[in-house]
């Protein structure tokens, strides 16, 4: 029985190892499939001629520089294609030579910057080019003030920094999200929102503007009542019209208005002063007017007021 349970586990044994040999052939057949990039270190081994190995740094041009030949351009080959192509140059100054070596001693690494509104500001970096995406994961995601729509990528090119402006907001709403990719080096700014501006997606949250302290988009996770949306507005302000408020509600494929009278909940409890709004709704406070009578009520007493005041240096003047 034990001899049978040793022979077993040999057998299971060997075919892990195999299965090791068959997954690392894989792994090291497509690192030579993958095409060279700017800031990776090849070894270079040419058999028979020692005099001509060296680690060969490939440039941001995808260059790299072998003193004999000059700047050879090996960016996007694979190292099998590259090999051929050294051998070629190679045979100028060594006509004998029957090939070139080539293997990967360090991967290149990009390193974007990300500066701004986000949870893990500074370098992040990447073994292959990254996407905006995998840079904001990277970086923690927006903040709650960042400025999605005004995101912007500094990139130096030809020595000069130069600016792409960038619309973020997508990324909230899953939808518009650029897919290009960043470059080694670049900055990407996640500026703050201005004082007042709500950076929550209309579709998150509830438009209150009107007779309000603060109009944005005030963010609800669910329906919730008006008088709370209006306090995460700032309150309705002194002159705001409490028994006119407009609410549109975005229903199954149209939207609904109807005036609601805020009074009726705050002087006898009615909810039907407070209803339940809900997520992408619209409100709007509007403003008390003055009426005929204060208006007419107020020209009388500035005209009067003015009239006692001539009257008045008239007689200092006599």
């Amino acid at each position: 029985m034990r001899m049978h349970n040793t022979a077993g586990s040999r057998a299971l044994a060997l075919a892990v190892l195999a299965i090791m040999a068959l997954v690392a052939t894989g792994a090291a057949a497509q690192t030579a499939a993958a095409g060279i990039r700017p800031g990776e270190v090849l070894q270079m081994v040419i058999p028979g001629r020692p005099d001509l190995d060296r680690a060969l740094v490939v440039a941001s041009d995808g260059t790299v520089d072998i003193p004999q030949v000059g700047e050879v351009r090996l960016t996007g080959l694979t190292l099998g294609e590259a090999g051929v192509l050294l051998k070629q140059r190679l045979r100028l100054i060594a006509p004998t030579l029957d090939s070139v070596e080539l293997t990967r001693t360090e991967a290149a690494t990009f390193r974007v910057y990300v500066i701004g509104q986000v949870g893990h500001p500074g370098v992040h970096e990447f073994t292959t080019h990254p996407t905006v995406w995998d840079v904001m994961r990277a970086a923690g995601g927006p903040l709650r003030a960042a400025d999605l729509r005004e995101a912007r990528v500094i990139r130096e090119v030809d020595g000069a920094p130069s600016t792409i402006p960038m619309d973020l907001s997508g990324m909230l709403e899953g939808e518009g999200f650029p897919t290009g990719t960043l470059q080694d080096g670049d900055t990407l700014v996640i500026p703050t929102l201005p004082d007042g501006v709500s950076g929550v997606p209309s579709n998150r949250g509830v438009k209150v503007f009107g007779g309000v302290a603060v109009p944005s988009v005030v963010p609800v996770d669910g329906p919730t009542r008006l008088m709370d949306v209006l306090m995460l507005a700032g309150a309705p302000v002194a002159d705001a019209n409490t028994k006119k408020i407009w609410w549109v509600h975005s229903g199954s494929g149209s939207d609904e208005a109807q005036q609601v009278n805020l009074r009726l909940f705050l002087e006898k409890g009615d909810l039907a002063g407070n209803p339940l709004i809900h997520p992408g709704d619209t409100v709007q406070v509007m403003m008390s007017r003055p009426g005929k009578l204060q208006t007419s009520l107020a020209f009388l007493l500035g005209t009067a007021a003015t009239v006692a005041a001539v009257y008045v240096a008239l007689n200092q003047g006599n």
